[in-house]
């Protein structure tokens, strides 16, 4: 995922392909994860975007197949 600037506040953007420029930050595939990441306010210093602020709810959506346990669904392992 990447925070993409524009002409409002920063938005985190998930990047599957992992093409878009920009620092990146990798997150598992958890809810339970994002939401320690949120808490910890994880994101700014990560993607190094002062005052980016993410609701959790909205990144887990744009993540998609967010599983409960222990991150093994969905993988392609």
């Amino acid at each position: 995922m990447v925070a993409r600037q524009g002409d409002g506040p920063p938005v985190i953007v998930v990047d599957l392909a992992k093409t878009m420029p920009g620092r990146g930050a990798w997150l598992h595939p958890r809810r339970d994860c994002v939401s320690a990441a949120v808490r910890r306010r994880a994101f700014p210093s990560a993607l190094r975007v002062p005052g980016l602020t993410v609701d959790p709810d909205d990144l887990a959506e744009a993540i998609g197949g967010i599983t409960e346990g222990d991150g093994r669904q969905g993988r392609n392992r």
